[in-house]
């Protein structure tokens, strides 16, 4: 401490506020560098926390009803001169609105001849044809 006209002082709070903040990161630095996994070593994760039920509170089960659109309906793989536009959907990268479009596009153009034609529906293109080629066939294959 210095002294100043015969009276100690003491030292200013915002150095107090450093010192804490730089004591904080350290001890968190410390904690990271200890919980994180060594070299090579897989990252484990641990599931949520979750509330015990009390004996005062009514413990009520939650059972996920299936909806129409999680159900598979579709037996793969799709013929896609037949699939109807809900078949169609459960394609990977293939929604509601694309699904309708390719329905729409036979509709006008006739039936597919390759499997590749698909591609000429809009929208569709080679990174989704990639995709969706293992689920899809014409009737005759």
């Amino acid at each position: 401490m210095r002294k100043r006209e015969g009276k100690p002082t003491s030292l200013n709070p915002a150095w107090w506020i450093a010192y804490g903040v730089l004591c904080g990161l350290g001890a968190a630095g410390i904690i990271l560098l200890l919980a994180s996994p060594r070299r090579g070593e897989p990252v484990r994760l641990l599931p949520a926390p979750t509330r015990l039920a009390t004996d005062t509170e009514p413990v009520v089960e939650i059972v996920p009803t299936p909806s129409a659109t999680s159900v598979p309906t579709a037996a793969f793989p799709l013929d896609i001169n037949t699939a109807t536009a809900k078949e169609l959907d459960q394609l990977p990268g293939i929604g509601p609105t694309l699904a309708q479009s390719i329905v729409a596009y036979r509709q006008v153009h006739g039936s597919f001849t390759a499997i590749e034609q698909i591609q000429n529906v809009p929208d569709i293109g080679p990174i989704t044809f990639e995709a969706i080629k293992p689920f899809i066939t014409l009737g005759e294959e």
